[in-house]
């Protein structure tokens, strides 16, 4: 007996009854149409049918032919909503389809015509119970992925092709870590994922990791460009890791998109809680190669078998590059790891990175493109300023690079002068990476920091310019360092100081008058370029 429940659509048959891979054939808005009952009909058809208009019709026994298109007529004239058939049609049977606008729906050749009928029964009397199921179904699919190791970008193609959704899996800083495009949005699809990288577009609230984790609910976003989403947070041990997103050009989210955005945010939590178990020994693993190699307790054949277990080639040219905070209440090394590490991620750069508790920073090597350029290294040290600023803004970091090492051997080299340029930027309290290679005189000056002939020499050559700097208030001494670091161009000098160039003549002239000094000779500007510079070291720490 037919039981009378909410009414069920083809598309919700489509979607939470039949099993992935179904395809359908048909008028979009066929879909619509309302399934009162569920009837398995075996071929070649007998003389009476137990049809009625709106059944979901199955078909079973011999295959349907191209020669039975009176099959197709006659179920079409009978107004049932769909006819099912496990496995593919010939196309002169989809062309008769199409022509009596009867829709079909053709089940993958492995699935079982008997499940088939039953979820659509369930589904019909009992809706709960089906979803249920199907959420269970869709749990176990995606769980066996991660079992398998697939990884994200499987889980994701696993949930567009259950939803027919673009799909996007963010980490906690809102970088994307897998995604998928549905076809419709692939033309916009880089500036969907350029607004979604805004923290600005997350949720009321989720901003704060532990309170999203908390709610752990689905939200529904409107998007710019007429788009909609349904987020949800990947939740591990209490805080929100990472967001899962379904994204669509209408406004239309069913239950099973939000089943998959549930049970996929599960399947994420476990993907990404088994990737970070994986990379803690990963990290721990190149820590200890990279003791083992400052240390020098192992061959250069040693090393380059070590190297080779964890996937590294340490025979292209290196450069060592340190990080250390310089602020009172400063925070953890982990958290600037954290900080290294994502940025490596980005930029998908090969690196080695550890963590000197002792010294009190975290240091790593950088894979360079070349021994005659240092500049990935540089470039790398200023996006970890930026994020770190943007990440931890009352702190200050400090960073020093080595000179690049061409082979394993001068590994050791490398890393101490980055340690001796780390230790440079506390001392001139630079805010921009210092470079070994850049530090030329300070290195000596560094030594003499507390000899008082350098005091001395310092007071008797830029002590006037001081004194009257303190006294109005002015700002001569800046203008004489940009002049040096500029070349002695006045046109560079007074762009870079953003003043006239008729102002900065006027200064120069004041400067040598008060200093009682004559720029044109080369001997007074070696006096004076020396005696900045050592001004600057022996008070970069008064503010």
């Amino acid at each position: 007996m037919k039981t009378s429940s909410a009414p069920v659509t083809l598309n919700e048959l489509l979607r939470l009854a039949l099993p992935v891979g179904t395809e359908y054939v048909g008028r979009a808005e066929q879909q619509t149409r309302v399934v009162k009952w569920a009837v398995v009909v075996n071929l070649p058809l007998s003389a009476e049918l137990d049809i009625e208009a709106d059944d979901l019709v199955l078909l079973s026994g011999e295959p349907l032919e191209a020669n039975k298109l009176s099959t197709i007529e006659l179920l079409a004239h009978a107004g049932v909503a769909a006819v099912i058939s496990c496995g593919p049609l010939p196309e002169p049977v989809i062309a008769a389809a199409r022509t009596l606008d009867l829709p079909l729906v053709i089940l993958p050749s492995s699935s079982s015509l008997r499940q088939a009928h039953q979820s659509a029964l369930t589904l019909i009397t009992n809706r709960r119970a089906q979803t249920s199921l199907r959420a269970a179904q869709v749990r176990q699919h995606l769980a066996q992925l991660v079992a398998e190791g697939a990884g994200l970008e499987a889980l994701v193609w696993a949930m567009a092709d259950l939803t027919r959704k673009g799909v996007i899996v963010q980490d906690k800083r809102l970088a994307v870590s897998a995604t998928w495009a549905h076809p419709a949005l692939s033309t916009g699809w880089a500036a969907v994922l350029q607004t979604l990288s805004n923290p600005e577009h997350l949720p009321h609230g989720w901003s704060d990791r532990h309170l999203a984790a908390s709610l752990r609910h689905i939200e529904h976003q409107t998007l710019p460009g007429g788009l909609t989403r349904v987020i949800m947070p990947i939740v591990v041990k209490g805080i929100a890791r990472g967001y899962l997103s379904l994204v669509s050009s209408s406004e239309e989210f069913d239950v099973l998109d939000e089943l998959v955005a549930e049970e996929g945010a599960e399947a994420c939590a476990l993907e990404m809680a088994k990737a970070k178990a994986v990379s803690q020994v990963t990290k721990q693993l190149r820590g200890e190669f990279i003791d083992a190699l400052l240390a020098g307790r192992t061959s250069l054949k040693e090393v380059e078998q070590w190297a080779k277990q964890l996937g590294h080639d340490v025979s292209m040219p290196h450069a060592a590059i340190t990080f250390g905070w310089d602020c009172e209440n400063p925070p953890s090394l982990r958290r600037l790891e954290t900080v290294l590490n994502g940025e490596l991620g980005l930029g998908r750069i090969p690196a080695l990175v550890r963590i000197d508790a002792e010294a009190g920073h975290v240091g790593a090597f950088i894979l360079l493109e070349s021994a005659s350029s240092i500049k990935p290294a540089r470039d790398l040290a200023g996006s970890i300023y930026s994020r770190a600023t943007a990440e931890h803004p009352k702190a200050i970091l400090r960073c020093g690079i080595g000179h690049p090492a061409t082979s394993s051997s001068e590994w050791r080299t490398s890393y101490r002068e980055a340690e001796q340029a780390l230790e440079m930027a506390h001392q001139l309290n630079e805010r921009q990476p210092v470079y070994f290679g850049d530090l030329s005189v300070y290195r000596l000056l560094f030594k003499m920091a507390e000899h008082p002939d350098l005091i001395s020499f310092c007071t008797e050559t830029l002590g006037a310019l001081t004194a009257y700097d303190d006294q109005q208030h002015s700002s001569l001494l800046d203008t004489l360092e940009a002049f040096f670091a500029h070349h002695g161009n006045l046109s560079q000098t007074a762009e870079a100081l953003f003043i006239h160039r008729n102002t900065l003549q006027y200064r120069l002239e004041r400067i040598a008058e008060i200093a009682g000094i004559d720029l044109e000779n080369p001997e007074t500007r070696l006096a004076l370029q020396l005696a900045i510079k050592a001004h600057r070291l022996l008070n970069s720490k008064v503010d």
